[in-house]
């Protein structure tokens, strides 16, 4: 309308839109939740809106769920970055591991610098707080929550801590070879001796040449198995244990 009083076009707040005069506070949150099941390219296909604006009405949406969400507190923090495009660009991501939500995205890489941006957000009274940082092996990480929050323990991934001693025992185990074998260019040998460094077969392997050898006529199984069997020239020979007997003829 226009105002006399202050001489400009005034228009009525109404409780009931949202942000965007052009759409309801209820249709945001509609967009809103949908956004959590689908992408936004393909909520705006559906309700035939354009992306820009589905996206003003999903960043409404989390706004009022971090405001309902509160300020958080956490005690334990994991600590992951996510690449947001190819070409590594990453971005920071931190997670209240005691509810099991985000609290904090942002840096503008992975780097000892992005990381401090977070404890610098939560502030020196909450970061003084947390006790344990769950993170993998990047030592920016590392090094930002002992410089922000020195009381919390640090814990590794179990993913991370297993792709590094298996390396290490790689390792090992190559040198193992050449030094017992004596052999330096070998590649396909030590691919396949990795479980076995010392040579021996393995126990899969003895058990296949054991049922390879033994025939159908024998019930046991080869450990357990008293007859002997030996083929020579198209010839089955059996001896056992309770007598000896011999049976010539040929082999189909």
């Amino acid at each position: 309308m226009d105002c006399r009083s202050f001489g400009a076009v005034k228009r009525e707040a109404l409780d009931f839109l949202s942000d965007s005069p052009f759409y309801t506070q209820r249709f945001a949150y509609y967009v809103g939740r949908r956004c959590r099941e689908a992408s936004i390219k393909a909520v705006a296909d559906e309700l035939h809106l354009d992306w820009d604006g589905v996206k003003t009405l999903e960043k409404q949406y989390m706004r009022a769920q971090l405001a309902k969400a509160g300020t958080p507190a956490p005690k334990r923090i994991g600590i992951d970055e996510i690449s947001i495009r190819i070409g590594h660009t990453y971005r920071i991501a931190v997670s209240d591991l005691d509810r099991r939500r985000p609290i904090w995205f942002g840096g503008e890489d992975r780097s000892e610098a992005s990381m401090a941006q977070f404890y610098s957000d939560f502030g020196a009274k909450r970061s003084g707080r947390i006790d344990l940082a769950f993170m993998d092996m990047w030592k920016p990480f590392r090094n930002a929550a002992k410089a922000h929050a020195p009381q919390a323990a640090i814990l590794f991934d179990k993913f991370h801590v297993m792709r590094h001693l298996g390396e290490a025992l790689d390792t090992v185990r190559k040198a193992e070879y050449v030094r017992v074998s004596g052999r330096t260019g070998s590649s396909s040998k030590i691919r396949n001796t990795r479980f076995y460094p010392t040579g021996r077969t393995s126990p899969a392997r003895v058990a296949r040449r054991s049922r390879s050898c033994c025939p159908p006529a024998c019930d046991s199984t080869p450990p357990m198995c008293s007859t002997s069997h030996s083929v020579n020239s198209g010839t089955t020979r059996a001896r056992s244990g309770h007598g000896a007997s011999s049976s010539n003829g040929a082999m189909r």
